[in-house]
């Protein structure tokens, strides 16, 4: 296989013929076992024994400067892999999961040559690419950890280098550690040698189950437990959606949003991922009609300073509270960035307990939740960048917007209906958008919310937005729905979908169910058989037909009755119940 590069003066094919898999031996300070950390616990359960799943490696090209060797690169990554105690560490899944480090052992080093003619550093980013695409191709069962691929031209300089990391291993903080380490060991060889003692994952384990730790952990998942009780069953529920097409991703690429986040991160004092977070919430807020979006996000887990060059899987979900409301833009702003922050206190938890918890939450609320990220910030915050705040004058800004791009491509399918990816803020803002399935989510809706996004921040580059203006800056309506949608426990429900539900769940009972009865939410009246004979079992049967249906609750009230009447859209008309309930 190949690509086109261009070079900026011709087009050419890009093309890797495999020419070597070097062994790289590495010997590390310690061989050693113990119990998994709070992050490789998190991640072991979201991935399973997938390893055909999309996070399952995190693949990367490492920064190589000109005129390196084969041999240079190898060096260099035997000395991470030695300093690194999880790049050499293998996992015992089970009721107790370890991590097992090895204190010698090899990986391999691919090498592909790009064949005869000139190549250089304006090649790399191509090649790259092509490489990244050759080492995702490939099943090397053996490298459980670390895999890695190199591209030299004719000569053996290495052009272009890559490597795909277990997610078990390391998260995208520890990659900035690498990537950073990688690049300083291969410019200067006398810093290749693994230093001092570092914190280890084996240690962070260690941590973790001292009294004090605990105390932490038990704060993070009363946190995550209070707000599982808000969060919706699916946020962005679109009427007459079905599902029926395929996983697509929008990227919004905007210089400038990017001049207009600077801006206003430099006048409210914020983050510029927070202000960026701001006007997604205030789109999303405005399209769905929520006033709180509950909403799951990523947090790093390094704001200890024994944590700050970790190399290990650290990286958690977190659920954040944003209150939209009635709020200004730079109020919504500084708002967002204290919830992102609260948020990241509370978001190295338990996550066995926090699934128990889940699942008691589903059962009562009768839904079920969608767990991947809604709005995950991939990028290294520049806090220099924050502060400097270099003054547009609104004719720039306005000027850049010709630059503004929407680039979709195909994505694997993930469990999510959307989910926001930031992956820059500095000579443009880069935000993308997944739609999990384009039946539901279409592409229309995901470009116009993306540059929704950018008519805000772009709307507040240079005064603050009050509520009214911030609504119609977006340029969009709320999404209309029948009078057959209703708000019920934090959630947009189809009463129609719900209908359905009963049908397959309860069947071959009589149901019937209705958005509000004598004050209450979500009541069904059914029929009793043999099979449904009490408001528990309608229930556990609603929950387990429910997982597919994104906009139906299980109804919060079961009402049993001995036959059906003859006009069963009147509650009234139900005869005397045998027995009523919630089920839960």
């Amino acid at each position: 296989m190949s690509t086109s590069t261009d070079t900026g003066q011709r087009r050419r094919r890009t093309r890797l013929t495999p020419v070597d898999a070097i062994q790289v031996g590495f010997t590390g300070s310690r061989a050693a076992e113990g119990p998994v950390t709070l992050g490789q616990l998190n991640t072991m359960q979201w991935l399973q024994d997938d390893d055909d799943h999309i996070a399952a490696f995190l693949r990367v090209e490492l920064p190589v400067p000109g005129g390196k060797s084969v041999d240079d690169v190898a060096e260099t990554a035997a000395v991470l892999v030695a300093r690194h105690e999880s790049l050499r560490t293998t996992y015992l899944r089970g009721e107790e999961p370890r991590q097992v480090v090895a204190a010698t052992g090899t990986f391999t080093l691919h090498v592909c040559s790009l064949g005869e003619g000139t190549w250089g550093p304006r090649d790399r980013s191509a090649v790259a690419v092509r490489l990244l695409s050759w080492l995702r191709e490939r099943r090397d069962t053996a490298a459980t950890t670390l895999r890695m691929a190199v591209a030299t031209d004719e000569h053996g300089t290495v052009i272009a280098c890559v490597a795909g990391f277990s997610h078990l291993a390391v998260d995208f903080g520890s990659i900035e550690v690498l990537k950073r380490e990688f690049a300083e060991m291969l410019a200067h060889p006398d810093r290749r040698h693994v230093g001092e003692p570092r914190h280890q994952p084996l240690d962070q384990a260690e941590l973790e189950a001292t009294p004090a730790e605990r105390r932490r952990t038990r704060a993070a998942n009363d946190y995550v437990r209070e707000l599982a009780r808000r969060q919706p069953r699916c946020l962005l529920a679109l009427p007459g959606a079905r599902p029926s097409g395929e996983p697509l991703a929008v990227e919004l690429s905007s210089p400038a949003a990017a001049m207009a986040v600077r801006q206003v991160a430099a006048r409210t004092r914020s983050s510029r991922s927070s202000v960026v977070l701001a006007a997604t919430c205030a789109v999303i807020a405005r399209r769905t009609g929520y006033r709180e979006l509950v909403f799951p996000s990523l947090s790093s887990n390094r704001f200890d300073r024994h944590l700050v060059d970790f190399v290990g899987s650290l990286a958690q979900g977190n659920l954040v509270a944003i209150e939209v409301g009635d709020r200004s833009f730079d109020a919504l702003v500084k708002h967002t960035w204290a919830a992102v922050l609260e948020a990241s206190r509370h978001a190295r938890y338990d996550g066995v307990e926090r699934g128990s918890e889940d699942e008691r939450i589903q059962h009562e609320r009768g839904m079920h939740f969608l767990y991947d990220p809604l709005f995950n910030s991939l990028m290294h915050e520049s806090w220099s960048g924050v502060t400097a705040g270099v003054k547009h004058r609104p004719e720039e800004i306005t000027a850049a917007l010709r630059q503004t791009e929407l680039r979709a491509r195909p994505v694997p399918h993930n469990g999510t209906p959307v989910r926001f990816g930031l992956d820059e803020v500095d000579s443009r803002v880069r935000l993308d958008l997944w739609s999990a399935d384009t039946g539901l989510v279409p592409r229309a809706e995901v470009e116009s919310l993306l540059l929704a996004v950018e008519r805000v921040l772009v709307g507040a580059a240079g005064q603050d937005l009050d509520a009214s203006r911030l609504r119609e800056v977006t340029g969009l309506d709320p999404i209309a729905r029948p009078p057959d949608w209703v708000l019920v426990d934090s959630c947009w429900v189809d009463l129609a979908e719900v209908q359905q539900l009963l049908g397959e769940a309860l069947a071959p009972s009589t149901a019937r169910v209705f958005g509000s009865v004598d004050g209450r939410d979500l009541v069904a009246y059914l029929t009793v058989t043999d099979a449904v004979r009490t408001p528990e079992q309608a229930h556990a049967r609603c929950l387990a037909a429910l997982p597919d249906r994104l906009n139906a609750l299980a109804p919060r009230h079961y009402i049993l009755c001995p036959t059906a009447p003859s006009d069963a859209t009147d509650p009234a008309a139900w005869p005397e119940p045998l027995t009523t309930g919630t089920g839960r």
